[in-house]
């Protein structure tokens, strides 16, 4: 299937570690292809994976690892990048010690993002993700 030059789009991916850390190189690659510069897809990168890893901890409650997708598109004034799963949202595991890793994924998707908005219903949770651009000046 032919993309167009300002999108990416992967439908049906694994929610495994193998899978998304293919799928994070591939947005790498496409969001530097878009012309963003290295330190902001970076953070576009971040998030994203963040994101994704959410899907795999969080979406699907023991039935297999499930599926994600990621719809990605450059316009001219910023890049958005949409993850949604088909998953029912679990309640975090408290973890019991003192200060834990984990529980700051939603942190880190607002902190590197410029917008963050996430939507969570009975289909599913839709994350999405926006990083304004600079102008292009002639």
């Amino acid at each position: 299937m032919h993309e167009p030059a300002g999108s990416f789009r992967r439908h049906g991916v694994e929610a495994t570690p193998e899978a998304l850390r293919r799928l994070r190189h591939d947005l790498m690659a496409w969001v530097l292809a878009a012309g963003v510069d290295e330190a902001r897809a970076r953070d576009i990168v971040l998030a994203a994976y963040e994101a994704l890893a959410n899907v795999a901890d969080h979406a699907y409650d023991g039935a297999g690892p499930g599926v994600v997708d990621l719809d990605a598109r450059a316009h001219e004034d910023r890049i958005e990048v949409v993850i949604s799963d088909h998953g029912q949202w679990r309640t975090p595991v408290v973890d019991p010690r003192p200060v834990s890793p984990r529980g700051r994924g939603l942190l880190l998707l607002r902190a590197s993002a410029d917008r963050a908005d996430i939507a969570s219903g009975e289909g599913g949770t839709v994350v999405t993700l926006t990083w304004d651009l600079d102008p292009v000046v002639p």
